[in-house]
């Protein structure tokens, strides 16, 4: 192909503004004779002259170059745009898939995210990207590898008012990262890169410069969980460097935005992450999502999300109709297509206006779908170079524009009042004499008339059946005659309550703190807890809610004195089934002289230990004097067992019992009849 010219390189738009539209057409239709002439020559020819067609190698740079920066204007203009367009892609595949070897300009990092913004949202590219890039792996990679060592440096020494170039570098990069995963995982190679991209977040304050390293950093951390061979370890290893980066977990941790926290809150990473983890189970991603989640509860103050809002109804409280509509205003939105077009220059600014209308005017949102990928398809069949349009927004009118005078308002509404309808006798007799009578209405009208009329007979007749069904004749008030409360306890009052619908509450109490003694777990409060088959137990042998249970065990926790009664009468009742020690009755050994009355009473010969020589205290209050004894008497030694006096001197008797009468027995009596009175309700039968 040497006889064919050379194809001459686009040139600026500055350039482009002089040349006269003829004249432009002329210069289009020669660049695509001479590409269609290179893209059907045969391959025998075309891998023999590829290496050495510098002109077109040239004019495919220039020409995506110029796309980039122009977007819908320059070269793209008029209907022949769409077929230089695609020749120059065609001709492109050719250099780089069958030429060997193939043009080192094309393999640039900044030819390719030309590439990418002069076809956006293009399959094919991305499978050209993904073929050049198994194919020439070493030397975009070492490119890149070029490029982010120069940024590195510019970043580090970077004014922040100095910011646009590097900047403009930096969005080229996260776009081919973008589209081609293999790039972002050389970026995210190393710690270098994120150390400095993390110091010039906190150099920087300006959100659209953090905005930019921002959309970097994420769109290079995404593409390592991407491809046929995702780096989780690699991803991990950079998260845990910015969380460290972050002083996370220390205590000079401060509360200010990060980059981390910029891109956990601001992005969807952790949802991809967890995604991603939920495939590919792992113990250090799960802990490490796991503390991510709790700094972005803490930072989100500082970020807002990038997702879609919810449209919200129409309640009417739009603006006056002799305004211009709200979709025509766009010189409102020029700041927020700004923002989008820092991102991807290549679009129209009338694309990037529906895109604010189906987004809600969220740029966050638009940029992230656009990296992603994920524009609704009605969207992505549209003219991305489109511009924006000429609206009446861009005419001056008043905001104020002259009304009629307003209507007169109207009186205020009369007061109202239920008595409105009531006759008024007085102007009843005025108006209509007749109207008014004394007496019955009508005078003739008998008892017997009234019965006769059948006028109304069904109505009536189906009322009084439908309050006679309504009634129930045993339906009565409970007749309490024979109640044991009234008639003082002689009637049976058996219970024939069911004992097994009857719940005592001492052992429902034990049966929750056994419970609780062997699992604690089981009162968590949670659903899992509450569907497992342990509570669901619980519940049937106690009749409690979840809710119940829950709050007897926090209850529980916060009473220890209960806590140990609860442990005091589970040790007590672990030695029988009622509840109850049984500790065996051990009867004395020692040997007893037995009395004369001792066969004569069934009682003390089961009870042998009450009635001993010498005695201990018997039930009566003679125990507290003399000698011992049991009976009531039990203070005189001389006393018998029925508490009388069967020998001795019954002076001295009486004088010892006596004795302490005035001081203590009198006053011990009035005390006890006080209770007694007391609790009968101050009533003295």
């Amino acid at each position: 192909m040497p006889e064919l010219p050379p194809l001459a390189p686009v040139p600026p738009p500055e350039v482009q503004s002089t040349v006269p539209p003829a004249e432009w057409e002329l210069y289009i239709d020669a660049w695509i004779l001479l590409l269609g002439v290179r893209i059907e020559a045969p391959d025998s020819q075309f891998k023999q002259y590829a290496s050495g067609d510098e002109s077109a190698v040239a004019f495919l740079a220039s020409f995506y170059l110029q796309s980039a920066k122009s977007g819908s204007s320059g070269v793209h203009a008029g209907p022949k745009a769409r077929t230089l367009r695609k020749l120059c892609f065609l001709l492109t595949r050719r250099f780089l898939l069958e030429a060997s070897p193939a043009p080192p300009e094309l393999l640039e990092w900044n030819v390719l995210p030309n590439m990418c913004c002069c076809y956006p949202s293009s399959s094919a590219l991305k499978r050209l990207l993904s073929d050049s890039w198994n194919k020439h792996q070493d030397a975009i990679t070492a490119s890149l590898e070029r490029t982010k060592a120069r940024i590195i440096r510019e970043l580090a020494s970077l004014h922040p008012s100095k910011s646009t170039a590097v900047l403009s570098d930096v969005r080229l990069l996260t776009i081919l990262a973008s589209a081609l995963p293999g790039c972002g995982q050389v970026l995210m190679a190393g710690s270098d890169f994120l150390d400095t991209f993390s110091d010039a977040y906190q150099t920087h304050k300006r959100e659209d410069v953090r905005g930019v390293l921002v959309a970097n950093v994420y769109v290079g951390l995404a593409s390592l969980l991407k491809g046929a061979k995702p780096n989780l370890s690699s991803l991990l290893d950079q998260l845990y460097s910015l969380k460290s980066s972050a002083g996370i977990g220390t205590s000079t941790t401060k509360k200010e935005p990060t980059l981390l926290s910029d891109v956990i809150c601001s992005t969807d990473l952790l949802v991809r992450l967890d995604r991603y983890l939920s495939a590919h189970p792992q113990k250090r991603g799960q802990d490490l999502v796991s503390s991510l989640r709790a700094y972005q509860e803490e930072s989100k103050l500082f970020h807002r999300r990038h997702q879609k809002q919810k449209r919200r109804v129409d309640k009417g409280k739009g603006r006056a109709t002799d305004l211009p509509a709200a979709e025509d205003l766009h010189i409102h939105r020029m700041s927020l297509i700004t923002q989008v077009q820092d991102v991807f220059p290549d679009l129209g600014s009338g694309y990037i206006t529906r895109l604010l209308d189906h987004y809600n005017n969220n740029p966050e949102a638009i940029v992230a779908h656009l990296l992603d990928n994920s524009i609704p398809p009605e969207l992505q069949d549209l003219n991305k170079s489109e511009p924006l349009p000429t609206t009446l927004s861009t005419l001056p009118h008043d905001p104020l524009p002259p009304r009629p005078t307003p209507p007169p308002i109207p009186s205020p509404p009369t007061r109202k009042n239920v008595f409105d309808n009531d006759i008024d006798l007085a102007e009843l007799a005025l108006t209509d004499p007749q109207s008014l009578h004394l007496g019955r209405a009508n005078a003739d009208l008998t008892a017997d008339a009234v019965l006769a009329d059948r006028t109304n007979h069904t109505a009536n007749k189906a009322a009084i059946m439908s309050a006679l069904a309504a009634f129930d004749s045993d339906e009565d008030e409970r007749d309490d005659t024979y109640d044991i409360a009234d008639v003082g306890g002689t009637i049976d009052a058996t219970d024939d309550t069911d004992p097994r619908t009857t719940t005592d509450p001492n052992e429902t109490e034990m049966t929750l703190y056994r419970a609780y003694k062997s699992n604690p777990a089981l009162f968590a409060r949670d659903s899992t807890t509450r569907r497992s088959q342990p509570r669901a137990s619980l519940k049937r042998d106690t009749g409690m809610t979840d809710e119940a249970i829950e709050g007897w065990a926090v209850m529980l926790t916060r009473d220890p004195k209960r806590l140990s009664k609860l442990e005091d009468k589970m040790s007590l009742s672990a030695g029988g089934p009622d509840g109850i020690l049984n500790q065996p009755d051990l009867p004395p050994t020692a040997y007893r002289k037995p009395r004369p009355d001792d066969s004569q009473s069934d009682t003390e010969d089961q009870h042998p230990s009450s009635r001993g020589r010498g005695g201990g205290r018997g039930r009566g209050r003679g125990g507290r004097r003399g000698g011992g004894g049991g009976g009531r008497g039990g203070g005189n030694p001389s006393a018998g067992s029925n508490g009388q006096q069967q020998n001795g001197n019954p002076a001295v008797a009486r004088q010892r019992k006596e004795e302490n009468k005035a001081s203590r027995a009198n006053h011990n009596r009035r005390q006890q009849r006080a209770k007694k009175v007391a609790r009968a309700g101050g009533m003295v039968g």
